[in-house]
């Protein structure tokens, strides 16, 4: 008789990449039909792709490479331009995948997979196209990349993808930097990472990362440092240093960043993994190196000034296969289930432009369901990772369905205010140049920001200049770069949006006359109110640019004009 053949494995691998490609097609689907207009940022990075550079204003090159690529072939359609951020979060999950399976088996991999490709920040990031999208799968290759080469697997090869990720990860974001710091971290913990590195492969791979990112620290010096300034001008490190209230903020952040159910999984982790394994494995000590460093430099800079709630999505990637290595390999624990579920019910709590009533039916669901799985998986914590799965994919689908809702839908569930950025861009652009062309005016002059991106993409047809008001006498932002000055100065049309900016404004020329008003509807807020961006008009003409004395300033302090009228409901 012959024996009984062994039973076989699931192929972890063939069902990772079927899940990630039925959800790369349907992102991709998403963003065809998407009735959402670029945001600020997105509308700056296509500006950005239409010249070639080896950096801008506040990013390094690689966002605005990959859109002029694939808008050069596809067009300028919003659609196109957000097209390589799903391509991107495919190939960083499919890295995982590779790097869980070979740190901890397939299982591990598949649900590293999953877990980052469902994680709340991606199903973002997925949809837009941010630095962020760009940066994460060159973070993921340099892991998968550098695990390799530690582990003696990859020779030469890992070490050229090493330092490739390395190279084109700093071409993408700056953060890539946290990913050298752990690099570091892992010399003195590790020493098969010590090995690794200390070597002819590892002088090879910092190398070619050098020599990838030399050219953009050239075209750095030649523009007076114009990034790595802007960076540093991001810290705001300017005033009082010491802000504890916001490391509550920075927490409570992460938990929509990685998802709820995941980052109190990593935090409880730490110490209940601990307590059962007797301490942490060499491989979970190498992960950690990549995860912990972010989260206590982000959370420093909160507690020192302000941290936006992407700025550590970096410990996210190895957290994803540390998360799923942990959870799988725990034994079972009833009162890690009964502490995340109530921790995910605070959490839900905390989450912006939602209804109160639609958090608190929101979190107990979600809490009471958990439990009631809890059960079902005997509160083995491997079905944490599960439950977490299915309910970002649950987010995932909500998503999806609010960013194709109708403005009446929207309004309905309360959720206009979350959307308000992405709407009315084209109608303003449209009615704003009309009437410039309409009115003889040399020039459109804005006071904002996000207004010079919105009306700059959304007008890129106009003949007439664009042009962002220099509040503090020199750039601030891209959106400055270029000053008002003859021949277009002569007859300017203002268009703004900040009542407190126009007496300011109204001081640098001889005639400011109003000429109207323009308001475009973006919805209701929660409470009522209607939600309008409203640019005041302005024909104005002789400027003269004033200098910024403190004198000036003070003559416009508490200072506005044609501020609109509270809404009656908000004192409801």
């Amino acid at each position: 008789m012959s024996p009984t053949p062994p039973e076989s494995q699931p192929d972890w691998q063939r069902i990772t990449f079927i899940g990630l490609a039925a959800l790369l097609v349907a992102r991709v689907l998403l963003l065809v039909v998407s009735p959402l207009n670029l945001y600020a940022d997105e509308a700056q990075y296509w500006r950005w792709g239409t010249t070639l550079a080896w950096g801008y204003y506040s990013k390094p090159p690689m966002i605005a490479w990959l859109i002029h690529a694939v808008t050069s072939v596809f067009g300028h359609a919003e659609w196109a331009i957000r097209l390589p951020a799903p391509f991107l979060h495919t190939a960083g999950a499919a890295l995982l995948y590779f790097l869980g399976r070979d740190m901890y088996g397939g299982r591990a991999g598949m649900l590293a997979a999953f877990g980052y490709a469902l994680m709340p920040a991606v199903i973002l990031s997925s949809a837009v196209i941010s630095t962020d999208g760009v940066l994460m799968p060159f973070w993921c290759l340099g892991l998968y990349a550098f695990w390799r080469l530690r582990s003696g697997t990859g020779a030469w090869a890992s070490a050229l993808a090493l330092g490739i990720a390395i190279g084109f990860g700093l071409l993408s974001k700056y953060a890539m930097v946290y990913f050298l710091i752990g690099m570091v971290l892992t010399l003195g913990l590790d020493r098969d990472s010590r090995t690794a590195l200390v070597s002819w492969k590892g002088l090879g791979a910092i190398l070619i990362a050098a020599l990838i990112f030399a050219p953009h620290m050239a075209w750095n010096a030649a523009h007076d440092f114009e990034t790595v300034s802007h960076t540093v001008d991001n810290a705001n490190l300017g005033g009082p240093l010491f802000h504890p209230g916001n490391a509550l903020t920075f927490f409570v952040d992460q938990l929509g960043v990685f998802g709820p159910v995941t980052f109190l999984a990593l935090v409880f982790g730490l110490f209940v993994v601990r307590a059962q394994d007797a301490g942490l494995m060499g491989r979970d000590r190498w992960l950690l190196c990549f995860i912990l460093p972010v989260l206590g430099i982000i959370l420093f800079q909160a507690v020192l000034s302000r941290a936006n709630a992407n700025w550590a999505a970096t410990a996210y990637p190895a957290a994803s296969v540390l998360v799923a290595a942990w959870l799988t390999r725990a034994r079972r624990n009833r009162n890690l289930w009964f502490a995340v579920a109530a921790f995910t019910f605070l959490a839900v709590q905390f989450v912006p432009d939602l209804p109160v009533w639609i958090r608190l039916l929101a979190g107990a669901a979600i809490a009471g369901l958990l439990l009631a799985w809890a059960v079902y998986m005997k509160f083995r914590p491997s079905g944490l990772l599960w439950f977490s799965i299915a309910l970002h994919g649950l987010l995932a689908i909500g998503f999806a369905t609010v960013s194709l809702l109708p403005v009446q839908s929207s309004t309905a569930l309360g959720l206009d205010n979350a959307l308000k950025r992405t709407r009315g861009w084209d109608q303003a652009a449209q009615d704003i140049f009309g009437i410039a062309n309409a009115s003889g005016a040399t020039a459109v002059l804005v006071d904002e920001r996000e207004a010079w991106h919105g009306l700059d993409y959304y007008g890129a047809a106009r003949t007439i200049p664009l042009i962002s008001w220099r509040r503090y006498g020199v750039p601030k932002s891209f959106s400055e770069a270029q000053p008002l000055a003859p021949p277009f100065d002569q007859r300017v049309l203002v268009a703004s949006l900040h009542p407190g900016m126009r007496p300011m404004m109204r001081s640098e020329f001889r005639s400011f006359e109003p000429a109207g008003e323009i308001a475009v509807p973006l919805g209701r807020r929660a409470n009522g109110c209607p939600l309008t961006r409203t640019f005041e008009l302005y024909i104005a003409s002789g400027y003269q640019p004033q200098a910024r004395t403190p004198e000036w300033e003070a003559r416009f302090e508490g200072k506005s004009e044609s501020a609109p009228q509270p809404c009656p409901a908000k004192d409801k």
